[in-house]
């Protein structure tokens, strides 16, 4: 019986050194678990904070991104000047003003202004637009006459007329605050006749205040001081030369060639002046300068050059040019020689009044082109030469009457060589 008990009582001593190794070890266990489930937490909590602020990041991002692109636009939409867009009693953008770049984004701009006039006749802003618009189109008027382009400037002009008849007061309104464009806009209103009653002292007074800085009203200040005070005028001429004008350059190229009054010729002078003009597509400048091209005066002969000026000034309608060219085909100069070619242009020049022109076509026309004889035409040409002065159509006139061969001097006539015709056409 004391043995079983001693038997127990080493069970119960040997178990209960066993309990605190294996509870030790759960309490171990379930620490090492609950660090790990700290470090995890932890773990989370930084990428759910580091997730949180990326997406803060980005939607400012977004924010500040799209306040730009809304800040472009509507500058872009502003960049005109001021007060450019218009708003509703809601605040809602109406149709904005857009500076015209050329005729087409012009009649847009015209288009959309008068819309607004039209719902609204009051409306300040439909106005100003009007009005810059025909400002706008004044100066590209005055540009295609500076170029001598007349088709253009008559359209402009009809234009004008039609789509802004009502914005010459307004104009006014513009220059009276200083507008330069707005002040050269209204000395051509005033010239003209044109949207307001002519005053020729108001216009010349408009140009004059205008002329340093813009090149068309410097070319028609000149005009108007030319005859009261010729040094000012050819000072004001030269500056719009300068400044581009196309008229003015060849003015002064022809001022180089001892024209308008001067006695002294500079032939290098003029070349660079009427090169200048000619290039701006100036038709007189393109056959001026021909002439002194294939005659070599103020630098070296350039026979093809001259031939391509006289083509491009004859097919723009200058008559002169088109009797320059019609003798260069008859007589084989820089191209292959061609009756008909040259016949063709020098009526053409005729049916236009130049004299020279009715002489050479006359001329021909009376000793045959090839095998072609018209002594009906050669005599009504002839007499519409002598009317205008040229002196050799009576020798042709009297060698028809008798039918013996011309009078050796009748040969091609030349047009203006230095432009002396030109001096009372002023664009």
């Amino acid at each position: 019986m004391k043995w079983a008990w001693k038997a127990i009582s080493i069970l119960l001593i040997f178990w209960l050194a066993l309990v605190p190794v294996s509870v030790l070890g759960q309490a171990k266990s379930n620490s090492q678990t609950n660090a790990k489930a700290q470090t995890a937490a932890v773990a989370k909590a930084k990428a759910t904070a580091r997730a949180k602020a990326n997406n803060k990041a980005k939607t400012k991002t977004k924010k500040t991104k799209a306040k730009i692109k809304a800040n472009s636009r509507i500058k872009a939409a502003a960049t005109i000047r001021p007060n450019a867009l218009k708003q509703n009693s809601r605040g809602a953008v109406l149709e904005s003003s857009r500076v015209p770049t050329d005729e087409d984004s012009l009649d847009v701009e015209v288009a959309a202004a008068r819309r607004i006039a039209n719902a609204n006749p009051v409306d300040a802003l439909a106005k100003d637009r009007l009005a810059r618009a025909a400002v706008f189109l004044i100066d590209l008027l005055l540009q295609a006459e500076a170029v001598d382009d007349r088709k253009k400037a008559q359209r402009l002009t009809q234009k004008l007329v039609k789509d802004l008849h009502d914005t010459g007061g307004q104009i006014g309104k513009m220059a009276q605050k200083g507008d330069l464009k707005s002040r050269q806009a209204i000395g051509f209103l005033l010239g003209r006749g044109v949207l307001l009653q002519r005053d020729a002292d108001k216009s010349c007074a408009e140009f004059i205040a205008a002329a340093d800085q813009l090149a068309p009203s410097g070319w028609h200040a000149a005009q108007c001081l030319m005859e009261a005070a010729p040094e000012k005028a050819w000072a004001q001429m030269e500056h719009a030369a300068q400044r581009g004008h196309a008229a003015a350059q060849e003015w002064m190229g022809r001022r180089c060639l001892g024209e308008f009054g001067t006695s002294e010729r500079d032939l290098t002078c003029a070349r660079d002046y009427l090169i200048q003009s000619a290039s701006l597509g100036r038709s007189r400048a393109q056959t001026l300068l021909a002439y002194l091209l294939m005659s070599g005066q103020g630098g070296p002969v350039d026979v093809p050059r001259a031939v391509r000026l006289y083509t491009v000034a004859a097919e723009r309608g200058d008559t002169d040019a088109q009797n320059n060219l019609g003798e260069i085909h008859e007589t084989g100069r820089g191209v292959a020689k061609n009756l008909d070619e040259a016949m063709r242009w020098y009526e053409l020049a005729a049916q236009r009044g130049l004299g020279s022109a009715q002489f050479n076509a006359g001329r021909l026309w009376a000793i045959g082109v090839g095998e072609k004889k018209d002594p009906a035409k050669a005599r009504a040409y002839l007499v519409q030469a002598e009317g205008n002065g040229v002196s050799q159509a009576r020798q042709v006139l009297e060698w028809l009457d008798r039918q013996s061969p011309p009078a050796p001097d009748a040969s091609p006539a030349q047009g203006s060589a230095t432009g002396k015709e030109l001096d009372a056409h002023k664009n």
